[in-house]
């Protein structure tokens, strides 16, 4: 449901607790400069303790004023983390009173004490709908990704490819204020933090990879992960879903909401006007009947041009073929080549795509909660 969140609250809502003894971290000043101040406070990780999951503080300060009064603070964690200690089990809206109580005794143990009411009703600065989604019919998560990284996507997003040394995939499509990630979630338990999608693994969640392949070794889950890192976009996104903007912990941590953030990017970026690059693949004989059939009107050069189009883009993507032809073509031609893109979605609608398709969807509409209902010895 929800993965990473970062709260912000006043540094006057905020009592630190006597380190006179030397118990807790300290704040470690990270920059200074032109009235700006940054401090970070972090739990020393220790071996062999699992239950070593602890959010990251930050504090700063901006303004004119010479001394080191910090302002505000923001508290970042996963929240699955929190509570399993892994990100592979998903929380439920139930356990928000379990997560409140859960973070409020770890930034005891920081040093940080801050009540439950000002934890709940913080303000959120950024956070992470998610969905785990389990594949079956024998598809694997690297090739739904490799089907999803062939899609028409705006310039305004970079998209990048991470291999992994099992062959898994992930698939990273980012702005500076927001991204989509897909990946392919059991693979990633298994990586080091250099080539992990997640960076911050748990040692709970790197031996769940092992339960794993002992307990259902063919197990297949595709995350899909949508980050919204910048509070400007988080509004911008609630409005167009009408939804409430700047939200508190409580009031953003809803199934609904986070249900309609992943269903409203799959629908309009991902599914958009992708979906004949998901359809079975049928002959080039067969697509042009298809074609004239639909198109009764259309010219013949036209129809087989589209035919090529299609093979093209199912063969390398969209993205690519545009790269290969950029240098080749105007503005004005690939717009007539969207233009014929959106013919081959018409001509598609109604017809068999890939069942990996209706297993992504299927998940979305039931926003689930997946469990393992594995704990590593």
């Amino acid at each position: 449901m929800i993965d990473t969140v970062i709260l912000t609250i006043s540094n006057d809502k905020v009592t630190r607790l006597d380190n006179s003894q030397g118990r807790f971290p300290e704040w470690t000043p990270q920059s200074r400069a032109n009235g700006y101040a940054k401090w970070i406070k972090n739990m020393p990780k220790q071996k062999n303790i699992k239950d070593q999951y602890y959010p990251r503080l930050t504090a700063y300060k901006r303004g004119s004023d010479k001394d080191n009064a910090i302002a505000m603070i923001n508290i970042e964690f996963s929240v699955p983390k929190l509570v399993y200690g892994n990100n592979l089990d998903e929380v439920v809206e139930e356990d928000f009173p379990i997560i409140i109580d859960i973070l409020h005794n770890k930034l005891l143990e920081m040093g940080e004490a801050i009540t439950k009411i000002e934890l709940k009703n913080a303000v959120v600065s950024a956070f992470h709908p998610s969905k785990n989604i389990a594949l079956s019919d024998g598809y694997r998560a690297y090739g739904v990704i490799k089907e999803l990284s062939k899609i028409n996507l705006t310039k305004k997003l970079e998209l990048t490819k991470v291999n992994f040394k099992n062959d898994g995939k992930a698939l990273q499509m980012y702005a500076i204020n927001h991204s989509i990630v897909f990946y392919d979630k059991i693979a990633d338990l298994n990586q080091n933090k250099k080539k992990a999608v997640d960076k911050d693994q748990t040692l709970v969640q790197m031996s769940l990879f092992n339960s794993i392949k002992k307990s259902n070794p063919t197990l297949e889950v595709l995350r899909m992960e949508i980050r919204l890192s910048k509070k400007q976009k988080l509004n911008s996104l609630l409005k167009i879903l009408g939804l409430k903007e700047n939200p508190s912990f409580i009031e953003i941590f809803k199934k609904n909401i986070c249900q309609k953030i992943v269903r409203y990017y799959w629908e309009t970026i991902i599914k958009g006007e992708n979906l004949f690059l998901f359809e079975f693949d049928s002959s080039p004989s067969q697509l042009l009947k298809n074609i004239i059939t639909k198109e009764p009107k259309i010219k013949l050069s036209k129809a087989i041009n589209l035919v090529g189009l299609s093979l093209l883009c199912k063969d390398c993507g969209i993205r690519s073929l545009r790269n290969i032809t950029e240098k080749h073509i105007t503005q004005r031609n690939w717009y007539q080549i969207n233009n014929n893109i959106k013919i081959l979605n018409k001509i598609t609608e109604g017809k068999l795509l890939h069942s990996w398709v209706k297993q992504i969807e299927d998940a979305l509409i039931d926003f689930k909660p997946y469990q393992t209902n594995i704990r590593p010895p």
